[in-house]
């Protein structure tokens, strides 16, 4: 065996000044400011390696899963995916000027997002000039819906092909096929039992979050992704992708189960039942049996899944739950807000508090006061309609009302002209996302916001390419 190292002199050298350096940025500077130099350097590297952004849109769904953590900078708390997709945004808007490339066109979706957004920003304006919400709350606040819109036109722009569209599409499953594994090992990992619900008499180990943080927001993801795997592992001509695919949905269920979110369970049955009857409209008897087959899974199991069952099974009982007793209360203080100011709600950027400052859920009706410093973090108020609906008054609501119609649209023209699996698939997820919302408010959450956004683009792109390939036809 040869002694001679590999490296040479040089790269030896080069290695020793690159640790001396990040030593030196380690020891001197704080942890935002290092992880922004390396994150620079390493992303230079990557994108002289490969200038188009379109070889690393099938990495985007690996970012939005793992970027989760935020980094404060100054007033601003962003998460990495949020500085990870401002910069994949400049990448992009620099190479279509590089490259002399026109800018997209715009689908009637994409105007109504266009449209959203113009009324959001009013909305704001509102906020800070009528209402006196301090500045960076109200912006923070309500921008934080459309952060990642962008990706509505930039992904049909790169991704024009059928081989483009697949690629991207198996990166979904393989990210989905990581999340739900995570989310299994987690669950394994508990020992003993969760006292968060322990006095309504539900027992379980914990409630799984994989890398999503909160076990409510990895059921709004996984609403998104099952359904799509499941029509993928239906479709897919390759029998290890196929088998991949259907592993992934399999696990994302299992995941689901145990992160005991009801929204999440009656959500994901609602987007792989319409994955299902679809693909098997012609042999309905296929969905039915799978159907009772999983019915009669979690009524063997329902001691461990009792919290999702009592849902179903003695929905009698759960006046009593504090856990939904207290979003009865909730809703009805937060409607009665909307009502005493309609047009223009509280304003984005409003500082929340308890009514009689208490957590006795009696006393659980959030309330608003103007906002006069820096607030870290804002609370989603357990619905996205009622979010916008008090935040930002009819306007805002308006626009939120866009966002749906333009989901719609692209929905019904994806499942009339692009085939199975893509245009069932991905509407059946956006139909599970967009019901669990009348409940929760995940578009608040970076990750969840991310992966959103990222299905309407991909639902416009088979929208884009199916249709070139039918008029080449």
């Amino acid at each position: 065996m040869s002694g001679k190292c590999p490296l040479g002199f040089r790269g030896i050298i080069l290695l020793l000044l690159l640790t001396a350096g990040y030593l030196m940025v380690y020891l001197l500077y704080p942890s935002v400011f290092r992880f922004a130099v390396v994150g620079t350097i390493l992303g230079g590297i990557l994108i002289v390696m490969n200038p188009r952004p379109a070889s690393w849109l099938p990495f985007l769904p690996l970012v939005f899963l793992l970027g989760g953590n935020t980094l404060p900078l100054g007033i601003f708390y962003p998460s990495v995916i949020t500085l990870a997709m401002f910069g994949f945004f400049a990448f992009y808007i620099v190479d279509k000027i590089a490259w002399n490339e026109p800018l997209p066109g715009l689908s009637l979706p994409v105007k109504l997002v266009f449209i959203a957004l113009a009324l959001q920003i009013i909305s704001i304006a509102v906020s800070i000039h009528i209402h006196g919400q301090y500045f960076w709350n109200a912006v923070r606040e309500g921008s934080s819906v459309f952060l990642f819109m962008p990706l509505v036109f930039m992904v049909p722009d790169l991704c024009r092909t059928e081989e483009s569209l697949l690629r991207l599409s198996r990166s979904l499953v393989l990210i989905l096929l990581l999340a739900g594994a995570a989310g299994i090992v987690e669950y394994l990992s508990f020992s003993g039992f969760s006292r968060v619900d322990i006095s309504l008499g539900y027992l379980y180990k914990g409630r799984v979050s994989s890398f999503l943080g909160n076990a409510n927001v990895f059921a709004g993801y996984l609403e998104l992704a099952i359904p799509f795997s499941v029509a993928l592992g239906f479709w897919e001509k390759s029998t290890k992708w196929r088998f991949t695919a259907l592993i992934a949905a399999l696990l994302g269920i299992l995941s689901i189960l145990f992160t005991f979110s009801r929204g999440g369970l009656f959500s994901m049955a609602v987007g792989v039942g319409a994955v299902l009857i679809y693909r098997f409209r012609k042999r309905l008897w296929i969905p039915v049996l799978i159907s009772i087959l999983f019915v009669g899974f979690l009524v063997k199991n329902a001691d461990v899944f009792e919290r999702q069952m009592s849902f179903f099974m003695n929905p009698g009982e759960l006046i009593n739950q504090p856990t939904l007793l207290h979003r009865h209360v909730t809703y009805r203080g937060l409607w009665n807000q909307f009502l005493d100011s309609p047009g223009t709600g509280v304003g984005w950027g409003a500082k929340e508090y308890f009514w009689g400052n208490t957590r006795i859920y009696s006393f659980w009706e959030i309330r608003h006061s103007v906002s006069t410093k820096s607030i870290q973090h804002f609370g989603g108020l357990n619905s996205l309609f009622l979010t916008h609906a008090v935040r930002g008054g009819l306007i805002s609501l308006g626009g939120l009302c866009l966002i749906v119609l333009a989901v719609v649209i692209a929905s019904v023209g994806a499942i009339r002209k692009v085939p199975f699996p893509w245009g069932i698939g991905l509407s059946a997820g956006l139909l599970g996302f967009g019901i669990h919302q009348i409940m929760d408010n995940f578009l608040c959450w970076p990750q969840t916001s991310g992966f959103f956004w990222l299905y309407i683009g991909i639902l416009l792109a088979t929208v884009s390419i199916f249709s070139r390939a039918e008029n080449a036809a």
